[in-house]
């Protein structure tokens, strides 16, 4: 894994990475818009099934780095149960080193800096949340208009990460699905969604 330097990307994929796009996977299909509230309900689902779900993978954009330091808290406590932490924003601040976290400074100019994004994978669950940015105002000041999709579909979900790790010049996660733990997973987070999503409009 590289280090968790921000600036350690080697720069021969910094290309790559400057036109990459969670959200270019889903141009065809259909997107809900969700409000900050229920964004960061999504996100913080995703995140606790990621932690109880071994050797899993996250991958989370937080458009610019001082959002990620809102959270630190949380990822100190389950960053090390998974298998890795990507961590990508714009670098208005310098992030916080924890093991098994790798942050990437994203450019102001990039896809991905107009997106919010958190996928879990590892053999027991696969779960992502893509979200783009419809004001496009990212990372200057503070988006509120989110067009975004869920899903638990390993097969839209495997291209997106497997295309991820490309872009960084890594080989992609090689393990073997467990796929009634993975159903099980799936069927837990959406009674649990349900649940937090009507404790959000409440």
């Amino acid at each position: 894994m590289p280090p968790n330097n921000p600036s350690a990307l080697d720069q021969s994929h910094v290309n790559t990475l400057s036109a990459f796009s969670f959200a270019s996977f889903f141009q065809d299909q259909k997107k809900t818009l969700h409000s900050r509230s229920m964004m960061l309900a999504l996100s913080f689902l995703i995140e606790d099934y990621a932690a109880a779900s071994p050797e899993t993978r996250l991958i989370a954009t937080f458009q610019r780095f001082s959002y990620y330091r809102r959270q630190l808290h949380r990822y100190r406590r389950f960053a090390p149960r998974l298998s890795h932490v990507f961590v990508l924003g714009f670098p208005d601040e310098v992030p916080p080193d924890l093991p098994e976290v790798t942050t990437v400074a994203l450019e102001a100019e990039w896809p991905l800096v107009h997106e919010w994004v958190v996928i879990a994978w590892g053999p027991a669950i696969a779960a992502a949340l893509v979200a783009y940015d419809e004001e496009q105002c990212a990372p200057f000041c503070t988006s509120r208009r989110f067009q975004a999709v869920w899903t638990t579909s390993t097969a839209q979900i495997e291209p997106m990460v497997t295309a991820f790790y490309r872009a960084l010049g890594q080989p992609a996660p090689v393990f073997a699905r467990d796929m009634p733990t993975t159903q099980r997973t799936t069927v837990a987070m959406q009674k649990d969604l349900t649940a937090r999503l009507r404790a959000v409009r409440q």
